[in-house]
């Protein structure tokens, strides 16, 4: 027998006072004369590609601008509620949103989508933070979810930042664009919400290794780049292995890993280049830890934008001075993509 939902009516939910402020951020129903601000990033082929939708006209942002106000009160199951991200300055650089679960009483479902403009500042995790303790604290919801594509780490990376536990992989379960995609799945808790566990010493340790080794492999603006972080966090004798896409693998140690990609990253061609981790899972066990997880890499390369991702495992050693350095590490990448596909 089907388990059916319960259908169990519930009273929408109570608002906040608005605006709901955080540090640097507001965050407030969207209104009509936000279309300027919200089109300019809807419109933008780089943000619609992970989108259910192709690039907005200006009509299309309007009418969903309008549907969002239509529903901002949660008053029937399905509805969404969506919040601009407003900085102190007054300019709406994103929008967090919240849909009523219609299955299950007290469960809803959490989205966003941000100007590029401030990927990479905090300013999504600050507001998907303060949203999440608006659904849990304020409405009283019991669990959230998300969704997104495997190839959309970005936004996996948030919600793990946030405390989203991925839940499982559905595959091909969405028809988007003349395709079948693969999603991830992603759920809080209330409990889990406010009582996060605490990361020991360790793991910040390990954190802040893996996060130098990332940071070095930037360019902006074909500036000068050196992998000089990556050294530094590198232990002498490191082995690098690369698993190939046909299985087989290269084996090459500190300065046979680093030379070539200095070179290419300092190369004429790629004048831009951010590579960053989009999730990870780490164990320690004494003086090591396994470090294992997705990344992100874009940029420009001969004057057109790409964006690809991969997978990483370092092992780490904690050094006689405390501090944590890689041992070894192997990798492999996905085919990159044009970043406006």
């Amino acid at each position: 027998m089907t388990e059916q939902p319960d259908r169990t009516p519930t009273p929408a939910p109570t608002p906040p006072a608005y605006p709901v402020r955080t540090g640097r951020l507001a965050l407030r129903p969207v209104r009509a004369d936000d279309l300027d601000a919200v089109h300019a990033y809807r419109s933008l082929p780089e943000i619609a590609r992970h989108l259910p939708h192709e690039p907005h006209t200006r009509e299309e942002t309007r009418k969903t601008l309008e549907r969002l106000a239509a529903g901002q009160a949660l008053a029937a199951p399905g509805d969404w509620l969506g919040l601009a991200v407003e900085t102190a300055q007054g300019r709406v650089v994103g929008e967090v949103l919240l849909r009523r679960d219609d299955r299950a009483p007290l469960t809803g479902e959490i989205g966003f989508v941000f100007h590029p403009g401030v990927h990479g500042t905090g300013i999504a995790t600050e507001a998907v933070t303060a949203a999440l303790g608006l659904a849990f604290d304020t409405f009283g919801w019991h669990r959230v979810t998300g969704v997104c594509t495997v190839r959309n780490t970005a936004s996996a990376a948030l919600m793990r930042r946030v405390g989203m536990r991925l839940e499982g992989v559905a595959r091909q379960d969405a028809h988007r664009k003349g395709a079948w995609q693969d999603r991830l799945h992603f759920a809080l808790l209330a409990a889990e919400h406010r009582r996060p566990r605490p990361r020991s010493a360790d793991e910040q340790a390990v954190d802040a290794a893996v996060a130098a080794f990332y940071a070095a492999f930037t360019r902006r603006g074909g500036g000068p780049v050196t992998l000089d972080g990556v050294r530094a966090v590198l232990a002498p004798g490191a082995v690098i292995e690369r698993v190939n896409p046909d299985g087989s693998v290269d084996r090459m140690d500190t300065e046979s890993f680093i030379a070539p990609r200095e070179a290419l990253l300092n190369g004429p061609d790629l004048t831009d280049f951010t590579e960053a981790e989009a999730g990870a899972t780490t164990l320690v066990a004494g003086g090591t830890a396994i470090r294992t997880g997705e990344y992100a890499k874009w940029g420009v390369r001969a004057g057109t934008a790409f964006s690809g991702w991969g997978r990483k495992t370092f092992r780490l050693a904690r050094a006689d001075d405390g501090d944590w350095l890689v041992e070894s590490f192997c990798w492999t990448d996905e085919p990159e993509a044009a970043a406006a596909h």
